[in-house]
């Protein structure tokens, strides 16, 4: 009897083809003003320093808010730090470390606590094949259920919702808060 391969809790692969160059569609990745068209309801990059290795170092960096901000339509560096809001129950808000940035095919960043996010963006001929993984997820319960199934069901609404806004301008998101409250919608 031939036993099934285990599951992999800790990481997961998406992916989308969307009309468009690499080169046209890196900056709705990796700026603050191409973020919010898609994805976020504010952003903001600022230069930094790598990602801290424990909690400890990362206690003594300054606050995001005494950081300089780069302009919204300038390109996030390896080592900037973020600020992201959602359109979620009035704004949840995450921060974190930009792990390295390779226009106009890759950008890498901290997520969470400890997990990561790569971006990967291949010409197809007239497509882009705009890749999503999401690894060093937590393999415990609330890590399956928040991070692995939450994360993979929110990043797949925003990735098509990506090829939306890229190739037909309609942003699919529900972006007035009194609605955002609602805790089933599958696209803020």
């Amino acid at each position: 009897m031939v036993k099934e391969p285990q599951f992999d809790w800790t990481q997961f692969h998406l992916g989308i083809y969307i009309r468009a160059k690499p080169e046209d569609l890196f900056p709705y990745m990796a700026t603050a003003q191409g973020l919010c068209k898609w994805f976020l309801r504010s952003a903001g990059f600022a230069p930094g320093q790598d990602r801290p290795a424990n909690r400890r170092a990362a206690a003594k960096l300054p606050a995001f808010d005494t950081l300089t901000p780069r302009p919204e339509e300038e390109t996030c560096r390896t080592g900037d730090r973020y600020r992201w809001e959602w359109y979620y129950d009035d704004g949840v808000t995450g921060e974190g470390w930009i792990i390295e940035v390779r226009p106009p095919t890759r950008l890498a960043f901290g997520f969470g606590d400890r997990m990561e996010v790569e971006l990967s963006l291949r010409k197809q001929g007239i497509w882009c094949e705009a890749g999503l993984r999401q690894h060093k997820i937590p393999d415990t319960p609330r890590g399956h259920r928040d991070m692995h199934m939450g994360c993979r069901v929110a990043w797949t609404f925003f990735l098509t919702n990506l090829k939306s806004v890229v190739e037909g301008r309609l942003d699919l998101r529900e972006t007035e808060r009194a609605k955002t409250r609602q805790l089933h919608l599958v696209n803020i």
